[in-house]
């Protein structure tokens, strides 16, 4: 998904599945840009269909370019948000949108349930 027009300080939303992402950014003031995952994501049957994110205690969980830490946080994703997973590579999971097909990035298995 592409995100513009992000401004410090404030929170832009962003529908996947019928749900809301929140992207926050510590950008300059004003920032346009666009956001491209950098591991591709492909179509594991293992691991593909809907997830939700498990409750947290910090309330978000971290959406990453890649399959794993070292990657970039591009996001956040809250609690009981259900997601369309296309693959996992390991302990991680991608997430496409599922109208456009286009690739969102990964979020860790452990912090989300099949729905």
């Amino acid at each position: 998904m592409r995100i513009s027009g992000v401004y410090r300080g404030h929170l832009v939303t962003l529908g996947i599945c019928g749900a809301l992402v929140a992207f926050a950014s510590s950008s300059p003031a004003q920032t346009v840009y666009q956001h491209q995952p950098q591991v591709p994501i492909g179509f594991d049957q293992a691991c593909a269909g809907t997830y939700a994110v498990k409750p947290l205690k910090s309330g978000v969980l971290n959406l990453r370019t890649g399959p794993g830490t070292n990657y970039n946080v591009i996001g956040r994703l809250i609690p009981n948000q259900a997601i369309n997973i296309a693959d996992c590579k390991g302990n991680w999971l991608g997430i496409r949108d599922a109208q456009t097909s286009e690739q969102i990035g990964w979020v860790h298995k452990g912090y989300m349930r099949r729905v």
